[in-house]
């Protein structure tokens, strides 16, 4: 009996309960980290398209706004010239991942009525709603990842990037409908002033 060897009932419990304390303190922590990653996602990739779309009106003095063949249609109706004037086109919501091709670029209307694409990255689970003023004359666009909860925003009249810090529950995906995307007017900084933004 004295040759047997092993753990006590107490030195087993012991190593139980500190491996409990330890997981209850990670697993809330791996958690708030995923969350992040995810809003970094999303942050990343409302940046790209404000370089992508700068580039964009660089070549054809217009931002790419619409993925949508009735709002090219209408905006193409309306003019070619870029007036603060305009049918605005509002919530064009494109996503990331979504396995849908036609939906992974944004369209604009140039000055000879050529319609042009705009491709854009989106990461996986990641979407974009974009809204503008008229014809292509300018835009703003929020950004959300489904599994973060923080929505980002920019505007084309300004350089600054915006922050809706009220949490939005992970796993609810950007709708056009459920957003509080600003509306679109040239030369104004249409994020200041909403109530629930805050420059990053």
């Amino acid at each position: 009996m004295k040759n047997q060897k092993g753990f006590t009932l107490v030195e087993l419990m012991i190593v139980v309960a500190i491996i409990g304390i330890l997981a209850a303190i990670a697993i809330p922590q791996f958690a708030a980290y995923r969350i992040r990653g995810f809003n970094t996602s999303a942050l990343s990739d409302v940046k790209n398209l404000a370089t992508s779309e700068a580039a964009f009106f660089a070549d054809w003095q217009g931002f790419a706004v619409t993925n949508n063949a009735a709002d090219l249609a209408a905006a193409q109706a309306i003019t070619h010239a870029r007036v603060a004037a305009g049918t605005a086109i509002a919530g064009v919501l494109v996503t990331g991942g979504d396995g849908v091709a036609t939906s992974d670029f944004l369209i604009a209307d140039d000055n000879s009525g050529t319609s042009r694409a705009n491709a854009i990255a989106l990461g996986n689970g990641v979407s974009i709603v974009a809204n503008s003023s008229g014809p292509f004359d300018s835009f703003t666009a929020i950004s959300k990842h489904i599994q973060g909860d923080t929505m980002f925003g920019v505007d084309s009249d300004v350089t600054l990037l915006y922050q809706d810090p009220t949490a939005v529950a992970a796993g609810t995906a950007l709708t056009v409908s459920a957003t509080n995307t600003p509306p679109s007017t040239i030369a104004n900084d249409d994020f200041n002033g909403v109530a629930t933004y805050v420059v990053k």
